[in-house]
């Protein structure tokens, strides 16, 4: 992965993307091969610095009231004013003092301010685990067609796990997983993942 590349990850159920992620976020150690970051390699000795670059959003996050900005500093009030409208939740959650008002809410709007707590901490790297299942198809589109855009302006990186093959062209590359296997898809597979997500996982 390059610094500002917006990366969506592909395959079937059990095929090891979850898996692969917390690979990527420093959560689980490889028993072969390594992870290295501008050529360093992540070991014992700064997993926790280099998990620190992460945001990372998972199926079965956890959600904590508290906002924190950029290295544990306060939030940047604007920055979640902005994205608290973004994400369309102006209407059901307010922040005082650093403080989310409430996290009782659906599963997508629970994702939303996950989004927004990811978005606050203004880490470089951002990963995505099945972010946009919850969504309703209009909030699904507003996140592809806009907020990866705009994530991008921000200078994240994305690490994106979906299965919207309708939704494949707003990713500079396309991997799949297969069977534990991590493959890159050229321009005229992605056509066929794109046409057909299903077909192309079989």
């Amino acid at each position: 992965m390059k610094r500002g590349d917006v990366v969506f990850l592909i395959g079937a159920n059990g095929s090891g993307k979850s898996t692969l992620a917390k690979i990527i976020t420093g959560i689980f150690t490889p028993s072969i091969g390594a992870v290295k970051i501008d050529s360093q390699l992540v070991d014992s000795e700064n997993n926790a610095d280099y998990r620190q670059l992460f945001s990372a959003i998972f199926s079965d996050q956890h959600l904590f009231k508290q906002l924190i900005g950029r290295e544990g500093q306060q939030p940047d009030e604007a920055l979640v004013n902005t994205w608290l409208h973004k994400l369309n939740l102006q209407d059901k959650v307010s922040v005082t003092d650093n403080q989310l008002s409430t996290d009782k809410l659906s599963q997508g709007q629970r994702k939303r301010l996950a989004m927004l707590i990811a978005v606050a901490e203004q880490k470089d790297l951002l990963l995505l685990d099945e972010w946009a299942a919850d969504q309703d198809p209009a909030f699904r589109r507003v996140f592809y067609q806009t907020l990866i855009p705009e994530l991008k302006a921000l200078g994240k990186t994305l690490f994106i796990i979906s299965h919207d093959d309708g939704y494949f062209e707003h990713a500079d590359r396309l991997l799949l997983m297969k069977e534990g296997r991590l493959l890159e898809l050229n321009a005229e597979e992605r056509q066929r993942a794109s046409a057909d997500a299903i077909a192309m996982l079989a």
